[in-house]
C-alpha cells in the first residue's frame, strides 16, 4: 500500500510505503485493515464476511465483530471479543 505526502520544497505528490501489518491471516480468514480501528475480513474465496472495529472498553481494548445486515445498511454486533484473533475467526462458519 503507499499513500500520498505534500513535502514542503515541492508541491508533487510523492507515494512513498505505508508501514505496519496492513493484513493478518487467522483459520483460513484475511483481516484486512480499512481504518484506524476497523479490518474487513474476507473468506478465503474473496467475499466479505464482515469487519472488526476495534474501541476503548474500561482500562483494555475490545474487539466488536459487525456485519451489514441483509433487510438493511445497518451493522449488527455478533459479538465483542477482548482478543483480535478471536473477533476475526467468529465470521469463520457464516
Amino acid at each position: 500500500m503507499t499513500t500520498t505526502h505534500l513535502t514542503p520544497s515541492s508541491s508533487t505528490p510523492t507515494l512513498t510505503p505505508r508501514t505496519g501489518p496492513f493484513t493478518q491471516r487467522f483459520a483460513g480468514l484475511t483481516a484486512t485493515r480499512v481504518h484506524a480501528a476497523r479490518w474487513r475480513v474476507t473468506g478465503s474465496n474473496g467475499a466479505v464476511r464482515g469487519y472488526v472495529e476495534e474501541h476503548q472498553r474500561g482500562s483494555g481494548v475490545a474487539y466488536a465483530a459487525t456485519r451489514m445486515s441483509r433487510t438493511s445498511t445497518a451493522f449488527l454486533t455478533l459479538d465483542e471479543f477482548s482478543d483480535f484473533a478471536e473477533a476475526v475467526t467468529a465470521f469463520r462458519y457464516l
